[in-house]
């Protein structure tokens, strides 16, 4: 660290930003008040914000692993500007008691203290410490936007941003981080919960992982009740961040959900928790005459809410998956059926590092339909994603119980095409989940499809519906070329994994 004579110093000043006073141990109460004077007054009498930024700031997100001049510099002016302010910290726990879990804590500026209320919501709060595992600093008023990212000292500075969204993400990139560097695990972009079915050896507990980007209804299929009655039925666990173990299982990170209110009127689910007063909301309209209206988007199409996992339906205390079952890899597409269950785990791993969907009207009107890849359906990877998709295809190997199947939540037969709904995917999920299905292997798609889907016209759930033999076979051979070649610019990557497609 050629700038700082003590690293040790340098590394203090980061994580320890020294501030006129610092508050500590606040109660939800005393967190409440403190953000009083920005709360937009409801009949809800929900804790409601309006923010500057309304969304993350990916292009001001910078990964830095050396310190230059420049950082330096920048830092300095920050920890003085802190020196004269009041703060809070707030220390959360990221995972459960009992399992291995981190400790995160949260600097933030007092008067911005709505984004120290959300952070407290959304995880389980702790006596405050002054040790933590990851390190989170927020000046939400500070001239530059900037989002720092400094995997060394497990630390990030967020200037400029008071959108919460930003500030859980910070903290749960570097959990996900950790856990792939420290754990021997992987971080996913990945709802779970527990189906509990009836199969041909009986009633079963089943682990599932949902994946999907953002608007292929994840959150949708996470929080679904498949239509199961007793003594069938589901327990949601957790919406957005898991971490999958080398042993098979998924450790869980959020007490509580931070989900989006755009659509929620069409969720049930999530819609009774949006309107619970304990719910903490961003960026939603509230009418003149005090009503919040989550289908006006005249702020931003990307509200969002804290909302108590109490709320939601087939919720319990537990966050955890003892034994993961089944991935599903959640995508919106015009050329495959509503589900497929892949054949190795090389296939599996290939369909994660390619993070298929397309884009949605919601994101760029003019793109519809276009191809999107992210890793891993997770846009939050700090660096190396490769290591991300050999560390999935070992974890595979080493569980071979864990079935993988990927879900087409978008059309089949182009934009005009059948229509997957909601109904049709979940139940595609759960005659999947019972084993009812009655599987063939198609080898134009490298993979099972069913033979027959119980749902009404399922006929038009078929490719060769659409598209002729040799025309599906043209399309499909071409989308496999491309893939590889897409998959071919991750360097180090396991060859078996482009071979998987």
């Amino acid at each position: 660290m050629q700038f700082f004579d003590d690293y040790s110093s340098f590394s203090e000043k980061l994580r320890h930003p020294v501030s006129r006073s610092l508050l500590r141990d606040i109660t939800e109460d005393e967190l409440r008040a403190m953000a009083a004077h920005e709360r937009v007054p409801n009949n809800q009498g929900a804790s409601l914000y309006v923010t500057k930024i309304r969304s993350r700031s990916a292009a001001f997100t910078e990964v830095l692993y050396e310190t230059d001049e420049s950082l330096v510099t920048l830092l300095e002016q920050i920890w003085g500007y802190l020196r004269w302010q009041q703060m809070i910290r707030v220390t959360a726990r990221i995972g459960s008691p009992d399992r291995q879990p981190l400790f995160a804590n949260l600097y933030v500026t007092r008067r911005y203290a709505r984004i120290a209320q959300m952070f407290a919501m959304n995880f389980s709060v702790e006596l405050d410490r002054d040790y933590a595992d990851i390190v989170t600093v927020v000046v939400p008023e500070w001239h530059q936007r900037k989002i720092i990212v400094l995997p060394r000292q497990r630390v990030t500075y967020i200037l400029g941003s008071d959108y919460y969204g930003e500030t859980k993400m910070a903290t749960l990139r570097m959990a996900m981080h950790l856990g792939r560097e420290t754990m021997n695990a992987l971080g996913l972009h990945a709802g779970s919960k527990i189906i509990r079915v009836n199969t041909p050896r009986g009633l079963e507990e089943k682990g599932v992982l949902v994946f999907g980007l953002s608007g292929t209804g994840k959150t949708t299929i996470t929080t679904a009740d498949h239509g199961l009655e007793e003594p069938e039925g589901v327990e949601v666990l957790q919406d957005d961040i898991n971490i999958l173990l080398p042993n098979g299982g998924a450790l869980g990170s959020e007490a509580n959900f931070y989900i989006k209110t755009d659509n929620v009127t069409k969720q049930p689910a999530l819609l009774s928790a949006a309107r619970d007063r304990r719910a903490l909301i961003e960026n939603c309209w509230v009418d003149e005459d005090g009503e919040i209206d989550f289908d006006n988007h005249a702020i931003t199409t990307n509200g969002r809410a804290v909302v108590p996992r109490d709320a939601i339906p087939n919720t319990s205390t537990r966050i955890d998956l003892d034994r993961v079952d089944c991935l599903l890899f959640n995508m919106r597409r015009y050329d495959i059926p509503p589900i497929g269950r892949l054949t190795s785990a090389e296939q599996a791993a290939a369909c994660f590092m390619l993070g298929e969907s397309t884009i949605t009207s919601a994101e760029d009107p003019s793109r519809v339909g276009q191809a999107k890849r992210v890793v891993g359906f997770d846009p939050f990877i700090i660096d190396n994603p490769h290591i991300n998709g050999n560390r999935l295809l070992r974890i595979l190997r080493d569980n071979p119980g864990i079935r993988c199947y990927v879900l087409n939540t978008g059309r089949i037969g182009g934009r005009d095409g059948a229509n997957m709904t909601a109904e049709v995917t979940c139940s595609a999920i759960r005659e999947a989940m019972r084993e009812k299905l009655e599987w063939r292997y198609d080898d134009i798609l490298g993979y099972e499809i069913p033979k027959e889907l119980p749902v009404q016209g399922s006929a038009e759930f078929d490719p060769y519906m659409w598209y002729s033999r040799e025309e599906y076979a043209r399309m499909i051979g071409s989308l496999r070329q491309e893939r590889r070649e897409h998959l071919q610019q991750f360097k180090g990557l396991a060859p078996e994994i482009v071979d998987g497609v």
